[in-house]
């Protein structure tokens, strides 16, 4: 199993529970890098729910306050993971 499926485990869990396709970016220099994505695509505008200087994440509808504390905590747990 590739780090990238494996990532994308981790990430499943957050996607089911928002009900929504996540998927994580890591920023290389000006670029961002796919590392990771689960749920079902909807064809739809993403947008930011989380972004530190090393990682963004983007889901495909608006994250409310509470949902942006569990996507944290995803973020950390897939930090810790790499």
């Amino acid at each position: 199993m590739s780090d990238f499926e494996k990532l994308s485990e981790l990430l499943k869990p957050c996607a089911e529970k928002l009900n929504t396709k996540v998927w994580i970016c890591e920023k290389i220099g000006r670029r961002l890098s796919c590392i990771a994505r689960a749920g079902e695509e909807s064809y739809s505008e993403s947008f930011i729910a989380y972004e530190d200087e090393r990682y963004v994440v983007f889901c495909e509808r608006e994250i409310s306050e509470g949902e942006k504390s569990f996507i944290r905590s995803m973020v950390e747990e897939i930090k810790s993971s790499r």
